[in-house]
């Protein structure tokens, strides 16, 4: 069963190291940053994960319930070289740095939404990408899905939970149901 979620996005992703509170300011600039909400009908397991330009990674586990974290769980670590070595190899192919995106309005009520949202830092500027489900991210999923590929391996590794505080760009926004930058 699939019940309607009424969301807006925020279209402007105006990426930095450091931005808002609850988090450290980063000593290497970031890299990648990579979000998904995955659908169900109970509450929705959200992954997030920021790769900095030192090889270290920032990630976030949160269950969303009623568009609110009922749980959120940190993991930071360093990516190994063979790790980082196959990510700038995916991000850093030529096809994947042709990827244009167009932006899109979404529509105030979806079903079947399962959205990502992707931002890979190129010198000042960042490329980013919405999909606000599988139908939006089909016409690019042969240079997509290898990243999506590295980054579910990434999230199967065994990291240990870590204590350091959840980083503002993947929290949930109370004004907008899926997230903001």
């Amino acid at each position: 069963m699939t019940r309607p979620i009424a969301f807006l996005f925020v279209l402007g992703m105006g990426l930095t190291a450091t931005a808002g509170s609850g988090q450290a300011p980063a000593q290497a600039p970031l890299k990648l940053f990579i979000n998904e909400v995955q659908p169900s009908v109970m509450s929705s397991p959200q992954y997030c994960t920021l790769v900095f330009a030192d090889h270290r990674f920032h990630s976030e586990r949160a269950d969303i319930k009623r568009g609110r974290d009922t749980d959120r769980t940190v993991y930071e670590g360093q990516l190994s070289d063979s790790d980082w070595n196959a990510l700038v190899a995916v991000i850093d192919s030529q096809d994947f740095r042709d990827l244009k995106v167009p932006r899109t309005v979404p529509p105030l009520v979806m079903q079947d939404t399962h959205p990502y949202t992707i931002s890979v830092a190129r010198d000042k500027n960042f490329q980013n990408m919405e999909f606000l489900d599988n139908k939006s991210l089909k016409p690019y999923g042969a240079q997509v899905k290898p990243l999506l590929q590295w980054w579910k391996v990434l999230r199967g590794q065994r990291t240990p939970v870590s204590s350091a505080s959840p980083d503002a760009r993947c929290a949930l926004d109370s004004t907008h149901a899926i997230y903001s930058q």
